[in-house]
């Protein structure tokens, strides 16, 4: 896995953050190179190296209504603040143009790490612990809620109060909302890869 010597630069355009609030993330040209990733971001520029590197999280972002399934990687370093490459268009919608090139970025990426620091950097997928814990329970209470409203529409369905009719349009849409917090919580469940055998399921 340790890259060759002087192996030529790689270049990559993505929209990117820095975890920071933003209305519109940032275009930039990543460059990846033997000793790190070079990009510039709200007119700072420079080499961040490799052997700063503490961890890398991939994950699958849902990209909104009727949108496919986009993804995002996040590189955190010893210091400095985090950096948050996305697959998705600036403005987090899908652009399908952009997913070969996510994917050609986070392959490059992992080739590049050194062998010394992939062995102490840590490759995770999905969520934090914490945030899974939340989004668990976002799905219990859905789960209380939509379900026992449902189940009462079913209910009333059978003993005529409702026409079947009437009733396949709000069923069709729990069970739906339900079948999207579940696929996101699946999707987003914590757990770690070895950087030569990357999550593809999470790859947009």
């Amino acid at each position: 896995m340790e890259p060759a010597a002087n192996k030529p630069r790689a270049q990559f355009d993505l929209a990117i953050s820095d975890g920071g609030m933003r209305l519109k993330l940032a275009e930039a040209r990543l460059t990846l190179t033997d000793e790190g990733i070079d990009y510039t971001l709200d007119g700072r520029t420079g080499l961040r190296a490799f052997s700063n590197l503490r961890s890398v999280r991939l994950q699958a972002v849902h990209g909104g209504k009727n949108s496919p399934w986009e993804a995002m990687a996040e590189l955190s370093f010893g210091s400095g603040k985090p950096l948050f490459v996305h697959s998705s268009s600036p403005w987090g919608g899908d652009d399908p143009a952009r997913d070969p090139v996510f994917i050609a970025f986070v392959e490059e990426l992992h080739r590049r790490i050194p062998a010394a620091d992939a062995a102490r950097i840590r490759f995770l997928r999905g969520v934090s612990e914490g945030r899974h814990k939340v989004m668990e329970a976002v799905w219990i209470v859905f789960l209380a809620v939509f379900g026992g409203a449902g189940a009462s529409i079913l209910y009333k369905t059978l003993d005529g109060t409702i026409p079947v009719l009437q009733m396949l349009f709000p069923v069709a849409g729990l069970v739906g909302f339900g079948f999207w917090i579940h696929q996101s919580i699946e999707k987003a469940k914590p757990g770690v890869y070895r950087p030569d055998a990357l999550p593809r399921d999470l790859f947009p």
